[in-house]
């Protein structure tokens, strides 16, 4: 009866059309490879209860079986597209087996995902997806029933001791196939290659490997039967698929990928529609004559006073949490300090400081967790740099960077490798640049206060502007910078991407968007930003505007204090704005210390008190010593400054911006200042 329907089924679907004999082979080799999957025959001896918990492992997104990222199917089976819309020729679609049927309803089901999305990443026609669906409950009967054969079929119960190692190599193997493309990873390269791991695991200083896992590890041998498992487990091992799909997406000119990118976000709302970019900020007046694209070591990292930003931004103007990416771990000033609390930021740490693709896999699993509390899926566009890629590989080891990959609420998209960031990517547009013009702007401002200050209390110590360069400082410095970017300044650099579709652009309010941070002046008029005519885009005299007038007025009262904290030009805010220049941020090595360790981290099975002790007594990172100590002014010191503010906001005739929106916040703040002064009493 099971062979009757599925074989109604298939006529239903219909038989494929002729395709090439390399395709055919794939595709045989590849449609068993999941025809024994939703059949049961995992390969391997672990438990029932071993494998529930797989699908939960925030690392196991790659793995067949491991969530809706892996349930893409054939994807990677067949030739990777040549065209536009990444639909393969007409000669090479694919008949999909009964497990891949049930991956098609399921996905269908869940109204993430259209028929053509569907039919374009199964390598089949459109109609063949629909006939599919309409055969929804035969199929969800037929692998229900192979599913409790399978349970039937489970007598030995025992757990996987083995899964850190098999982790360490998935990562590994993502990477090596975005960096080094032409690297055959054969199984046997892969059995050489898991022996090392294992070896490095544990001979990992900072490990803290429980007894069962370190003998499992011990005992280790590669064997062929632990082959097979892996590849159940992580799919196919063959580098030849992802060569292929570099290689397209290469050849893919910006014009006929935005025409996809039009079609997929066609009927996407704005508040689903992201993007992310990265950038460093210098932020002490050594880091200004260092060589920017020289990988630093972790002491000159340090000592610099280099971070790596990124920051992501929806197209209805929504800021997500920024990311900032240091050499230190754990740095000391922020011991006990929620940074995501306190300053909407996302800590990460690599070698050299960049990003990697441990950090941006950390990223985009926040930006899901966001999605997946909105019951919404996001749609997420990024630049080709290697990490970003490698991130998307982990987490969908089965995705297509010529369409799309799927993790959970995210579809990430790529744009190719020939892609300019300058002319198309929103965050290059302007986004960037106010942020840091505000960023330097709130830290000229805190360092000329605070050596005023200490003049006029003739500080014994003096002034020294690196000991007020501190962790806390640039934290908070970055907050303000992130907050202050404006709505409908974000959706002026989206609309001039060209990343929108008309259609979408059609419904935003240009008056407001093209006319960011617009002003009533006294007379009741709206004061519009100046915006080069060309473009339409904010102009560098309006971004960097106020800093400039603050550089002015530092150089009227103290001359030399904007050289002596790092301004190469007082006169000339954007250069110093934008003195990283284009200073190299993603990092495309391989770091196997960093990927063991992530793996050991996630199954606490590392010692992070002591590898954060070992990294601080190496004397490279910021210590307590290093930092200025400044008075928090009194209580009633703050109220009385407030009074003055609001007597200001009261009878002044100068032109305020949301005058009695200050008033109201100012009264929360003295409320605030008043229950903390009663409370310490």
């Amino acid at each position: 009866m099971a062979q009757q329907q599925n074989a109604a089924m298939n006529e239903a679907v219909g038989a494929p059309t002729t395709v090439s004999a390399h395709a055919a082979v794939t595709g045989n080799v590849m449609g068993d490879f999941h025809a024994k999957i939703g059949n049961g025959n995992d390969g391997d001896d672990r438990s029932e209860e071993d494998e529930d918990d797989e699908d939960d492992d925030d690392d196991d997104e790659g793995a067949l079986g491991g969530g809706v990222s892996s349930n893409m199917g054939n994807r990677g089976s067949s030739e990777s597209p040549s065209h536009a819309g990444g639909l393969p020729p007409s000669g090479r679609r694919m008949r999909l087996t009964l497990g891949q049927k049930r991956e098609v309803v399921d996905l269908a089901a869940s109204k993430k995902f259209t028929h053509r999305e569907l039919a374009e990443k199964f390598h089949v026609g459109r109609t063949t997806i629909t006939n599919i669906c309409r055969q929804e409950d035969l199929i969800r009967t037929e692998t229900d029933s192979a599913d409790a054969t399978k349970k039937k079929r489970k007598t030995t119960k025992c757990t996987y001791d083995l899964r850190v190692l098999d982790e360490c190599l998935h990562k590994w193997r993502m990477e090596v196939k975005v960096s080094n493309p032409d690297t055959k990873l054969t199984g046997t390269v892969l059995q050489q290659k898991a022996m090392d791991i294992a070896l490095k695991i544990l001979q990992e200083p900072y490990a803290d490997l429980p007894d069962k896992v370190r003998q499992a590890l011990s005992k280790f041998t590669a064997s062929n039967g632990w082959l097979d498992g892996y590849r159940t487990r992580f799919g196919s091992f063959s580098s030849k698929q992802m060569h292929g799909e570099q290689s397209v997406i290469k050849n893919v000119d910006i014009q006929t990928r935005l025409r996809e990118l039009h079609y997929s976000l066609s009927q996407v709302d704005l508040q689903d529609i992201w993007t992310g970019s990265e950038f460093a900020v210098a932020y002490k007046p050594n880091a200004v004559n260092q060589n920017p694209n020289a990988p630093p070591s972790a002491a000159d990292a340090a000592a610099h006073g280099r971070y790596t930003v990124s920051l992501f931004v929806s197209a209805a103007g929504e800021k997500f949490d920024m990311q900032v990416i240091g050499v230190d771990r754990s740095p000391l000033l922020l011991e006990g300090v929620n940074t995501q609390q306190t300053y909407n930021i996302q800590y990460g740490h690599s070698k050299t400081g960049w990003q990697v693709a441990h950090t941006t896999v950390g990223m985009l699993k926040s930006l899901n967790v966001l999605a997946k509390s909105r019951k919404r899926t996001f749609r997420v566009i990024l630049d080709s740099a290697v990490p970003h890629v490698k991130a998307a590989m982990i987490l969908d080891s089965q995705g297509d960077q010529r369409t799309f990959f799927v993790y959970d609420h995210l579809q990430i998209y790529f744009l190719p490798p020939n892609f300019k960031p300058p002319r198309f990517h929103p965050c290059h547009l302007g986004i960037i640049q106010a942020f840091k013009a505000r960023f330097r702007y709130e830290m000229i401002e805190t360092l000329f206060t605070n050596y005023r200050q200490s003049i006029m209390n003739q500080d014994p110590q003096g002034f020294h502007p690196v000991r007020h360069m501190h962790t806390r400082n640039v934290f908070h410095w970055f907050y303000i910078a992130l907050h202050s970017l404006d709505k409908h300044m974000i959706q002026n650099c989206w609309v001039h991407s060209g990343l929108l579709p008309t259609q979408t652009i059609a419904t935003l309010n240009m008056k407001a968007i093209l006319s960011p941070n617009a002003a009533a002046n006294g007379n009741g008029a709206t004061v519009v930003p100046p915006t080069t005519n060309a473009t339409g885009l904010p102009s560098p005299a309006w971004i960097y505007r106020d800093l400039q007038l603050l550089m002015n007025e530092v150089t009227q009262l103290a001359p030399d204090f904007l050289h002596w904290i790092g301004v190469p030009d007082p006169l000339n805010a954007q250069a110093y704005a934008e003195l990283e220049g284009n200073a190299s941020v993603t990092d495309p090595g391989i770091d196997e210390v960093q990927i063991i360790r992530s793996v050991l981290q996630k199954h606490d099975f590392l010692s992070t008190k002591k590898l954060d002790d070992a990294s601080h007594a190496a004397g490279h990172f910021e210590s307590l010593d290093d930092v200025a100590e400044e008075q928090c002014p009194r209580a009633e010191e703050v109220l009385a400054s407030i009074e003055i503010l609001k007597k200001y906001l009261r009878l002044s005739r100068d032109a305020i911006p949301n005058r009695v929106d200050a008033v109201v916040q100012v009264n929360k703040i003295k409320k605030a200042v008043g229950s903390s002064a009663i409370h310490d009493v």
